[in-house]
């Protein structure tokens, strides 16, 4: 019963804010470039939980969907942080909603926090709803200004939007495969869960990194294949030096590699999408 208590705060916020994100890309004909901005914004919500969360401990979610506290306190953030916030965010700056709309978004979202605390579904150790109440807005300002740019088509920012959609597939992924106890992370032969989850987005940012690198100038399958070879160099390094443990057949990771590529390699193009001149 606990567990049910637990879960349905969130399965509701799940369902509302999905549903947000339906009617966004319903009555947007611009699919592909929400996708992007969509993803976008995922990946900065990603890198700010990463530090709150991650390494500074500032709260504790509990959906009770996990068995383990920390692996339900990881599916909490990535509830808030891929799916509740972010499609809030591309609805507003669909819909171009101004400063007083964003501050009502920062204030239901205040709300949400002190109603989850109430219910002792998330628990903040430093974190104070204030900031929740300043930053929110602030993100969805931020949101805006992402999507200008976008519209303008500035180089930089297309870059650092196609990094961050594949670093958010490449915490998505990696988050099943500590799941399903087929990769775990870090130093010496003990170690906890918190350290994997310290060491991971690391190996996520690298492999991105790699990943645009490389597919940036061009989608070939001559690019893919190299970066395919270099996650396979990045993957069996990070096992060499004990940083890595996988239980994951060669093959099957051979295989994961290339459906990734070639989902890297849409998403490449979505961002660089009627561009005739991609390099600079």
């Amino acid at each position: 019963m606990k567990k049910k208590k637990n879960t349905i705060p969130f399965v509701l916020l799940l369902m509302i804010h999905t549903a947000l994100l339906v009617f966004t890309f319903h009555k947007n004909k611009q699919r592909k470039k929400l996708f992007v901005l969509l993803m976008s914004n995922i990946g900065v919500a990603y890198l700010f939980e990463y530090i709150v969360l991650n390494i500074f401990n500032a709260y504790t979610y509990k959906p009770k969907i996990m068995k383990k506290p920390f692996f339900d306190d990881i599916v909490g953030a990535i509830l808030s942080q891929a799916i509740f916030v972010p499609f809030t965010a591309v609805f507003l700056t669909s819909v171009k909603i101004g400063w007083i709309g964003k501050f009502i978004g920062g204030l239901y979202f205040s709300i949400v926090e002190l109603i989850f605390v109430r219910l002792k579904i998330f628990k903040k150790h430093w974190w104070k709803t204030i900031y929740t109440l300043i930053l929110i807005p602030v993100y969805f300002k931020f949101s805006d200004l992402w999507n200008w740019g976008l519209n303008q088509k500035f180089r930089g920012l297309r870059v650092m939007s196609l990094f961050l959609m594949m670093m958010v597939t490449e915490a998505n992924v990696l988050f099943l495969f500590a799941a399903t106890r087929k990769f775990r992370f870090g130093i010496g032969k003990f170690h906890s869960w918190k350290e994997h989850f310290v060491i991971v987005p690391l190996y996520a940012i690298a492999t991105s990194l790699m990943s645009t690198i490389i597919l940036l100038r061009e989608n070939t399958w001559r690019k893919k294949f190299t970066a395919l070879l270099s996650s396979i160099v990045l993957n069996t390094f990070f096992k060499k030096i004990k940083l890595l443990r996988s239980k994951i057949h060669w093959l099957e990771f051979i295989l994961i590699r290339i459906i990734l590529i070639t989902v890297y390699g849409i998403f490449r193009d979505f961002v660089f999408e009627n561009e005739k001149e991609e390099t600079e």
